[in-house]
Formats: structure tokens, sequence, C-alpha cells
């Protein structure tokens, strides 16, 4: 705790439901999650056993002082402000606010504390209305965002120096407002802070003077993030720079990015000193302006460091620069801390290669949308109405489409006469789709689409800023591949990622079942870097009846063991199966049988194409950075099925994408979703180390 208490002291305890009310201290406790815990009790004396039902559990952020504070408090102290009616504040304040001491009294703002409230404006108080919590400035830091983290911190480092706009009443400034700088008065100033009247919004507000929200302190700022190099003109920037990290590449163009504590947000700032706070405006104005730039390359994520690149304390004993011989856009490292091995070689492709010439992947059944406008608007670009009809058809989104359905029924006008909606329902359900986030958003992937993604495609008018447009473009991302002792061969990413990042593809072999069961039971080859095409289980999953069959494949002892314990030798034939597997020749094979009536569940524009058989990439001999992913409980990446040259339901790609924020050097890692006992006389355990460890992967 920051400040001393006694035992039987009065306290202020929040409580949701009733406000800040009066207890007192009994002590302070450990939780078993390592956090401090207050123990308080309505009686002064309390006589209840360390264990009683009596004692009132709190977080040291929920517990102040009730007592008044009778020396100068530092600045940086947290504080609770509780109103009272010889309060004397720069501003009217009608409840209880948290927040920290920013200016201790002086004859300069007549002996007044400064604070500056969580998620408030700042105000001047008199002593008399301040209680000290008992929470630290470093706990109440650690649950902030990093913009606001850096601030706060900054300026309890260098208090008393500051910088503050000087100004004067009825001098014009410009303030921010939702990205935008819009014209305001001053009509007070009070020490530290100054009151603006807005006429376009027609209000007051409060700022203090050294506020990133006022234009010159904004201009002369020098904590942008800084790029790797600057660019003189457009002309010699370097989109596809191979060596730098996607999210760098604005900066190195000459946007600047800015982490704004008190917007709770990102700012880029263009080139020309336009100012954009979310996306979509952004966006928009990257197409506008005809810029080489995406919306892919910007995140608006307060805790993705954009220049923060991972670098490994330990020694390598094997370092390439491009594991990938150029293949790919941007090199893909490997290194080695353990020994001096390297894999099992293969050929390194970044494509989806037939085995043989039977396997055709029919890529004229695909149209193209016309969108001129980059796809802006999702509800009319065709590609876009692909993703959402699939989504609207499938059985995995029936509760969500009915109740959508419910709500188009509810808003329909008692005056409209029309007996068909159709139309007006489809507009209605992409739009409700749209705004849900369903599909891509400003390049990534949120949320899994078990119906699949149609991105844009070659036959489309909107070229390659078209936010429909994702794993097409193929690796962008700083990858390494890294030995990682326990679980083989794993990767890491170099940089901070945000959610929904695209990683990669799963490129290989497309091998039909009499190849993949040749090579399945070959004991120089197996199947341990075999995945199953399987997007026609994810369409209707409930539907189909589950079917295991015994499999063993060569341990990491060698000891050779029967593939499979079926007479007629095939493993895939006229099944869908669901095969994974990683580097540690990890292996399940989960079958489903598949009726004709489940041809159903496919929009017309999919029917020609489904037959029964099953597919399977194998990555044995040629593949990508995709067959090193190991296996996670608690996963940070998930698959996705998405169609681009071709609406074939049986070659979906498999791409990757981020699950959630990710720090640079973190591995990534997918659930390969194994069901314990499904394999008989096979048992693998798992080694991933989550917290949430299923211990047995079959």
């Amino acid at each position: 705790m920051p400040v001393a208490i006694d035992v039987g002291q009065r306290v202020l305890v929040y409580n949701p439901s009733h406000g800040w009310t009066t207890a007192y201290f009994v002590r302070a406790q450990q939780a078993n999650d390592n956090k401090l815990q207050i123990l308080t009790c309505r009686l002064s004396n309390c006589h209840h056993k360390p264990t009683s039902q009596d004692h009132y559990r709190y977080p040291p952020e929920r517990v102040a002082l009730n007592d008044n504070i009778n020396d100068n408090i530092n600045v940086g102290t947290r504080v609770l402000y509780m109103p009272s009616g010889d309060a004397d504040t720069s501003r009217y304040i009608d409840k209880p606010l948290r927040g920290i001491i920013a200016e201790q009294p002086s004859l300069n703002n007549n002996q007044h504390y400064l604070i500056f409230a969580d998620n408030d404006a700042p105000f001047y108080v008199r002593s008399n209305a301040i209680r000290l919590l008992l929470e630290s400035l470093s706990n109440y830091l650690s649950k902030v965002d990093l913009g606001t983290r850096q601030y706060i911190e900054n300026y309890v480092l260098t208090y008393p120096k500051r910088r503050l706009v000087n100004i004067s009443v009825k001098d014009h400034i410009n303030i921010e407002s939702n990205g935008q700088w819009i014209d305001a008065i001053v009509s007070k100033v009070d020490a530290s802070l100054m009151r603006v009247f807005i006429p376009i919004l027609n209000k007051h507000e409060w700022f203090y003077r050294g506020s990133l929200r006022l234009q010159p302190l904004f201009n002369s700022l020098s904590s942008y993030e800084p790029p790797c190099k600057r660019f003189a003109s457009d002309k010699q920037l370097t989109i596809n720079d191979n060596k730098c990290h996607f999210l760098l590449i604005p900066l190195n163009y000459g946007w600047k990015r800015q982490i704004r504590n008190d917007l709770g947000t990102i700012v880029y700032v263009s080139p020309c000193g336009q100012m954009f706070t979310d996306g979509e405006r952004l966006h928009t104005y990257l197409y506008q302006i005809n810029s080489p730039l995406t919306i892919r390359q910007f995140t608006f994520d307060m805790n993705c460091r954009v220049i923060q690149k991972f670098i490994s304390p330990n020694t390598a004993f094997v370092n390439l620069e491009d594991y990938a011989l150029g293949k790919e856009k941007v090199p893909l490292m490997l290194v080695n801390e353990i020994d001096s091995s390297l894999p099992k070689p293969f050929e390194y492709i970044i494509d989806r290669i037939p085995l043989t010439s039977d396997i055709i992947i029919d890529k004229n059944n695909i149209n193209g949308c016309t969108c001129t406008d980059g796809c802006l608007d999702i509800t009319k670009c065709a590609c876009w109405q692909k993703t959402y009809d699939a989504i609207i058809q499938s059985h995995y989104y029936e509760d969500l489409i009915n109740s959508l359905k419910e709500l188009f029924q509810q808003s329909i006008d008692e005056d409209d006469d029309r007996l068909d909606h159709t139309d007006d329902m489809r507009l209605f359900l992409y739009d409700a789709l749209a705004k849900r986030n369903f599909g891509y958003k400003h390049g990534r992937l949120l949320e899994k689409i078990h119906s699949g993604i149609y991105e844009c495609n070659g036959k489309c008018k909107c070229d390659s800023r078209c936010t429909n447009r994702c794993v097409q473009f193929g690796l962008n991302t700083l990858l390494q591949i890294y030995n990682t002792s326990e679980k083989g061969w794993g990767v890491r990413t170099l940089y901070d990622l945000p959610a929904g990042t695209f990683l990669s593809f799963y490129a290989g072999e497309i091998l039909n079942d009499e190849d993949a069961n040749r090579r399945g039971v070959e004991k120089t080859m197996g199947d341990v870097y075999f995945t199953a095409l399987d997007f026609v289980t994810s369409l209707k999953p409930t539907s189909l009846q589950r079917k295991f069959r015994s499999i063993s494949q060569r341990d990491q002892s060698n000891e050779q063991t029967n593939f499979y314990n079926d007479d007629d030798h095939q493993l895939f034939s006229n099944q869908t199966s669901v095969i994974q597997h990683n580097e540690n020749k990890h292996t399940s094979i989960e079958e489903k049988q598949i009726s004709s009536e489940n041809n159903k569940i496919f929009p017309d524009y999919q029917q020609i194409n489904y037959d029964s058989g099953i597919f399977v990439m194998d990555a044995h001999f040629k593949g990508n950075v995709s067959r090193f992913y190991n296996h996670s409980c608690s996963p940070n990446v998930f698959v996705q099925n998405v169609f681009i040259e071709t609406w074939d339901v049986r070659f979906p790609w498999v791409a990757f994408f981020t699950a959630s924020n990710i720090k640079a050097g973190t591995e990534l890692a997918w659930d390969y979703s194994y069901e314990v006992d499904t394999v008989e006389n096979r048992v693998l355990h798992c080694r991933c180390g989550s917290d949430e460890c299923r211990h047995r992967l079959l």
C-alpha cells in the first residue's frame, strides 16, 4: 500500500451498488492470484475471526482514507475527490472522482491541488476535499493503455518542468474534437487550466494547458514513433521494403503515429498535417489521394508497439537471414539457439500445387465485383455479398440470422402494403453483418467466419487497396522460425501484431485420397504434414455423423506400427477427413461421413463443384512457414477458410490469423483440436505449457 494505515482506522470503500460508504480497516492481505486485498469491517473495533464473513474485501483502488490530508501530497499520488459544500473547485463536480495529483498548491494556483481525474477533465480543488487512495500509482498504470502510462510516467518524472500553452482570454486556439481540429475561444484562464468556448458545438470545456489536444503543443511534440528512415519525396518510397515491418512503412513515408492518452486512441498524422483517429476516415483518405499505402499498414491499437523489434538474448548457433531464399515478399529468419541442427530439408514454395494433372482447380467459375470505389460500400460489393450469403445460409449462424430477421420484421412500416420484402431483408442483413464486423475489418479478421470468406479476385474492378483482399498478398509479416527444444521447431513474431493480422496460408502439394493413403503408409514420408481441406465439414457440422478409425504412425522412437486397421486400406475415400499435424509428428484423423443431402447446404454457385471426394494438403516435400506452427491449448492463432481464385468448395485456402494482440517474441500457435481417445492405441501428451493445457492431445 502506498500510504500508512492503522487497524481500526476509518476508510471509505466503493461498492458499485452503494457508491462510497464508511468502513474500518482490518488488514491487508494477498489473494490467491497474488493481488492485494483490503479487509474492512462495519465495526470500528472489529472482534471477528480472520476468516469471518463479516469482513468485506476490496481492491486498493476501491479504498480511501476518510481523513483530511495534512501535508503536501506528491505529484502522482492517487487520490479521491469528495464533493462538499465548502470545497472550492475550478468547476462544478457533483460526484466522487478518482485521479492523480498533477500540481501541488502554490501562490500561482491560489493554494489548490490540480487533479487529473480518471477519464475526466482536469480541475483544481482545495485539500479539504481530497482523500488518499490506498492504490499505488504503479498499480493504476498497470491497468491503463500504453499511451496513458507513458504520458503519466513522463509527467511525474519531469515535474515541475512542463510545457504549457501561453494564452489569454479571448484568444483563438485550435482544439481537437473527434479527430479534427476545430476553432475555440478562450473564456477563462486559471493557472494551468483554461476554459474555452467551442462555437461549432455551442459548449464550454476545460483543458489542461499542457494537453495534447491543443494544436500548438501537438505540432511541437517530439514523441512521435520514429521511422527507420525518412524519404525526401514520394518517388523514393519502396512500399515493399523487404526488411521493414509492415506497420513501419507509413512512418517511413512521412506519416506520424501519436499515442494519445487523453483520447485513449492512436492518432495518425499525414505528411500534409491531416489527423486520423479511426480506420474508416483513413481508408477513405488513402483511396481519395491515390496513395500507395493501404489501411492494412496502419493500426489504432494502443497496445501495439510499432517500432519495437524482438531481439533474443540467447546466442544463436544457426542464424539464417532468409530461410525462404527470397521467395516470400519479406525475409523469413531461422535461428537455432539450442544446437547447430536445421529442419529436415524440403522445397520452400508459396503456392498450392496439385500433385497430379487430374486434380483440376477450376478458376473459371468465379465472377468479380464491379466496385470502383475500393469496395467502400461493402453491402454493394458482390464479393462481400458472397461472404454474407454464406453466413446467412450457414447452420452455424442460424440463431443470429433468425434474430436479425425478427428485427427486420419489426422495422417494416405498417403502411407498407408490399407482400415481398425479400430484397429489403437481404440488404438489411448485409448491413447488420457489416456493422458487426463480419469479414475483414480494415484488412484484419477479428473473428473466424465458419462459412468461409470470399475475397475479391482478378476479375474484380477494384484494386489492391480494397479491404476485401488479404490472404492473396501472401506473407508480409516478419516472422522467425526457431528451435523450441521441447516442441521442436516453432514460429515467433519479431514485431507486435494487432488482433486479426493475417500471417500466412498453408502451402504444399494437393493430394487426392489415393495419393494421400500411399504417402501416409510409406516409412520415408508419413502424414506428419497433412492438412485436410475440410471446408465442407464447417458448413453444417451438426448434421455430420462422426466416425473414427484407429491409426498410428512412426513415433519419435522410430518404432514401426500399423498405420490403420481397415481391410480396404482406404483412408479418405468418400469421406471428409480432418487431419492436423506439426513438426513433432503429432497426428490425428477424425473422419466425418457426408451424405448426398448435404449438397443442399451449398449456395447455387458452388453446387456444380461438390463431390464426396477429399483432398489433402501435404507440406512434407514442398511447403512454407505454416508447416512449423505448433499446437497450444491456449492458441493465439486461428484458421480461416478463404476462397480467392476459385469458388470450388474442395479447394479453400487454409489461412492463419492472429486471435489476439501478440507481443514481439511470442510464439505463434493454434489449436489442433485433437480429441482424446479417438485414435486407438495412441497417446500423445501436450507440451504447450499454457495455463489451460489439456495435458493430452490424443
